[in-house]
């Protein structure tokens, strides 16, 4: 229960700088400069009990104390939702459970830049690389595997460069899962993320949508699955 609750603490203390560090990457800032966090409306530097993850929000009422404009609730949500995610995966043993944490606030990362953004910073992939250790009796793909994986992927590229259905940055995406996890699982999370961003698309058409949070929120849920 104590390393629950630690990593859980961590991984929600991480998704707040993880989400500032998408956003300031975005917009050519640097993580560290400026040194404090400001609103975005009225750019006033935050006092220290805003910073707090969750309960700052909460206890603003949403708005900023400084001008009172809507504070997005886009942070708070990410910081519960990993802390939820931390909580589930999180075991007995520290060092598998801080391994979650680093998968899941690399996809935060990436999520948050195609959010924002709409693009793909690729050294973030590389906090991907302990995916299989998080999947109970993975094994290495075997050739026939890799080989539909090799297929899935080929028609993956010619949505792109054909019908542009997708982007460069989501094939990148879905071409490390099947590296790490394989053909199953990267199916079955390609198909739920689809399942997911259903909905949008139905109500806007026409916009471009972010797909790689959807593939990061359904790599969670096929995580905590096994």
């Amino acid at each position: 229960m104590f390393t629950k609750l630690f990593v859980t603490i961590i991984a929600v203390v991480l998704a707040s700088f993880t989400t500032l560090c998408a956003q300031r990457s975005g917009s050519g800032q640097s993580p560290w400069s400026p040194a404090r966090s400001y609103c975005d409306h009225c750019h006033h530097p935050l006092t220290w009990w805003q910073l707090f993850p969750l309960i700052g929000w909460v206890v603003q009422g949403g708005r900023c104390h400084f001008c009172r404009e809507h504070i997005t609730a886009y942070d708070p949500f990410c910081e519960l939702t990993c802390g939820l995610f931390a909580w589930v995966l999180a075991g007995p043993d520290l060092f598998h459970s801080l391994l979650a944490v680093l998968v899941i606030q690399a996809l935060l990362f990436i999520a948050s830049c195609d959010y924002f953004y709409q693009y793909l910073y690729p050294l973030s992939l590389v906090g991907l690389l302990p995916l299989p250790l998080l999947i109970p009796g993975w094994t290495v793909p075997d050739p026939l595997d890799l080989l539909i994986g090799t297929i899935f992927l080929i028609l993956l590229t010619i949505m792109v460069v054909h019908y542009h259905w997708l982007g460069d940055g989501d094939v990148l995406f879905i071409a490390i899962l099947l590296g790490a996890l394989g053909t199953e699982h990267t199916a079955m999370i390609t198909l739920l993320a689809c399942l997911f961003t259903l909905p949008v698309f139905f109500h806007n058409h026409r916009a471009r949508l972010p797909f790689l949070p959807a593939l990061c929120l359904a790599t969670l849920i096929i995580l905590i699955s096994y």
